[in-house]
């Protein structure tokens, strides 16, 4: 099957923090019940092989609905022995779901087995979905949605910093997703994000630079850019 790693990047030192997992070569396939039930056998196999020449983290999607499939749930149960450096990104789903209470139980098992918690996709849609699951449950990441992000990238630091300060309360690292330029990558760590993922470290030669820019990093951190 394939499949492709982004790096999480610190975005004040430019270190690789982990990876995310994500299906497809280029873009996220349009599988079947019974295919995603086979993705994730396979990734039941495929990780404990990837995780030894690997540093840090893997962050691996599921929605609530997959949580609670007993198949992929079990695919997921028997990576437990690699839970220390596997986080589960509970991505995008109906928020007022009537099996949420199995959703958050489900996740709450996980975390008692040692794996770590993402919220993703926050700011997608209207935005309720993502902020709703980051306060129904507390985790170690919270990821504000790619689209979102650009969608405000002209409003400024102040417009994002109030979503990262709330998102952060609880201890969470917040994750900023697409970003794509150097004016991103600034105005993410401007806005108080601690992470970043996108184009701006997985083109071709860019991961140097953006530890080159650590310095300016700080400045931007200390409001002087």
């Amino acid at each position: 099957m394939k499949y492709r790693l982004e790096p999480i990047v610190d975005l004040l030192t430019g270190d690789v923090i982990g990876q995310e997992l994500l299906a497809g070569e280029t873009c996220c396939p349009s599988w079947s019940e019974s295919e995603w039930q086979d993705w994730y056998a396979f990734l039941a196999q495929k990780i404990p092989l990837l995780l030894p020449d690997m540093h840090g983290l893997l962050f691996l999607n599921l929605h609530g609905h997959q949580l609670l499939d007993w198949h992929i749930s079990g695919s997921v149960r028997s990576l437990r022995d690699h839970a220390s450096r596997i986080v589960i990104e509970w991505t995008e789903q109906r928020f007022r779901d009537e099996q949420l209470v199995d959703v958050l139980a489900k996740l709450n098992f996980l975390k008692g087995l040692g794996f770590r918690l993402a919220i993703d996709d926050i700011g997608a849609g209207t935005g309720v979905d993502g902020l709703g699951r980051a306060g129904a449950v507390k985790a170690n990441f919270c990821k504000i949605d790619g689209p979102y992000f650009q969608a405000i990238r002209d409003k400024g630091p102040d417009y994002l910093r109030g979503l990262c300060q709330h998102l952060s309360h609880g201890g969470a690292q917040v994750i900023v997703e697409w970003v794509e330029t150097d004016a991103d990558y600034r105005l993410a760590l401007a806005a108080g994000a601690h992470l970043g993922q996108g184009y701006f470290w997985t083109r071709a030669g860019c991961e140097p630079h953006a530890k080159k820019n650590h310095s300016a990093s700080a400045a931007v951190e200390q409001g002087e850019i």
